[in-house]
């Protein structure tokens, strides 16, 4: 497993691929947009380009990067992963989707050649997540992807969040089952760290949501707090932080293997990086294995990519562990 000095495996290039989406304007790097934006132009000039994926910048700061990309030259698009600004209530989440419409519209309309919008991420106001009753949800998916598609020309995937509390279990299943009745390629968007103990959901609510999105072929990406490969604790925001080689080997075996909540629960919690084994043809974990065939599959439909204000922390705790 650790004897890869300069290429990495084709298991890993597959379960490590279009990983991790930059948003180096996030906390806790807290970068200004003309320094993020250079890093990722950057990042993928370079060596590790492999396992970068988009650019992700909040619509109310399109207007900057249009005018910050007049002084810059672009060889080939940037993907953009766009996040919603949102509204605690169904009535200000239906205006801040109308600004955002309007944004999107007019950046692309200045930068289709230079940028491709290919996802757009947004909190679900906790007034519809709260509701009993799941039909007023699923009719405002219906309208965001309405309004959306009109804006992109295309259909674009939107990735759901929705506020976790101690009716987690609840609250994922019943915004997972509304992304499932959509019938097109929108997803689950979970977070998984930020600032604090508090932010850092727990091994169970990551295991629920996993199952959920294998069990309704529901795909998901994360945000946050995943930017080392094995869980560990943490003394700066005082929790354990999960690891980036957990989660995703967590949902590609429950993709490929079909294992039970107390299974995903297993991986999650594992801290002995030597269980995750990355070789030509395969990865395992525990004597659990899925092949290339298999961990492209499970990515493609199940466990996208994760956002993250770091590129460089994940690469390097790679490379010492001696597998890039």
């Amino acid at each position: 497993m650790h004897n890869q000095p300069k290429h990495p495996v084709m298991s890993l290039k597959n379960f490590a691929g279009k990983m991790i989406d930059y948003a180096g304007i996030f906390p806790p790097a807290n970068l200004d947009l003309a320094q993020a934006f250079h890093n990722f132009l950057f990042y993928r000039q370079g060596e590790h380009k492999w396992m970068l994926n988009k650019f992700i910048i909040p619509a109310k700061k399109l207007d900057d990067l249009s005018e910050l990309v007049k002084e810059i030259k672009i060889d080939t698009p940037v993907p953009l992963s766009i996040i919603g600004s949102g509204g605690d209530t169904i009535s200000r989440f239906s205006e801040s989707l109308s600004s955002d419409a309007k944004k999107i519209s007019g950046f692309m309309s200045q930068n289709c050649k230079l940028f491709s919008a290919d996802v757009f991420e947004v909190l679900l106001p906790k007034e519809i997540t709260d509701q009993e009753e799941a039909d007023d949800m699923l009719d405002m998916m219906i309208s965001v992807s309405g309004e959306l598609n009109q804006v992109y020309g295309k259909e674009v995937p939107v990735f759901y969040e929705a506020l976790m509390d101690e009716k987690y279990e609840a609250t994922i299943l019943k915004v997972v089952e509304n992304i499932a009745s959509l019938n097109n390629k929108c997803g689950y968007k979970l977070r998984t760290g930020g600032g604090d103990a508090a932010a850092f959901p727990t091994s169970e609510q990551i295991a629920f949501a996993i199952m959920t999105c294998a069990e309704f072929n529901v795909p998901m990406k994360c945000t946050a707090g995943l930017h080392h490969p094995i869980r560990h604790f943490n003394d700066g925001v005082n929790s354990y932080m999960h690891g980036f080689f957990n989660v995703f080997a967590a949902g590609i075996l429950a993709y490929t293997s079909n294992l039970d909540e107390m299974e995903i629960l297993e991986i999650l919690n594992d801290e002995d990086p030597d269980e995750f084994m990355f070789e030509d043809n395969a990865m395992e974990w525990n004597e659990i294995e899925a092949t290339n065939e298999e961990i492209h599959e499970a990515r493609v439909n199940l466990i996208t990519s994760f956002g993250s204000c770091s590129f460089e922390e994940p690469v390097d705790d790679l490379k010492v562990m001696e597998l890039i």
